[in-house]
């Protein structure tokens, strides 16, 4: 299903991919108590910033 997408949707999903794997991650270690609340967007910004980074080297980067 992803191959049947163009570039851009491809990429776009990508991004969403690592903003939802941020927010779970936050989410887990605030619940732990990691953190605390500081946890989630920390972790948003921290997956995102290694998507972009990873994208980037894979080449399929805006």
């Amino acid at each position: 299903m992803f191959d049947s997408l163009s570039g851009p949707m491809r990429s776009l999903l990508a991004r969403l991919a690592f903003l939802v794997a941020g927010a779970l991650v936050g989410a887990a270690l605030y619940a732990r108590g990691v953190a605390g609340i500081l946890a989630v967007p920390l972790a948003v910004v921290a997956l995102l910033v290694i998507g972009e980074l990873y994208l980037f080297a894979a080449g399929q980067g805006v």
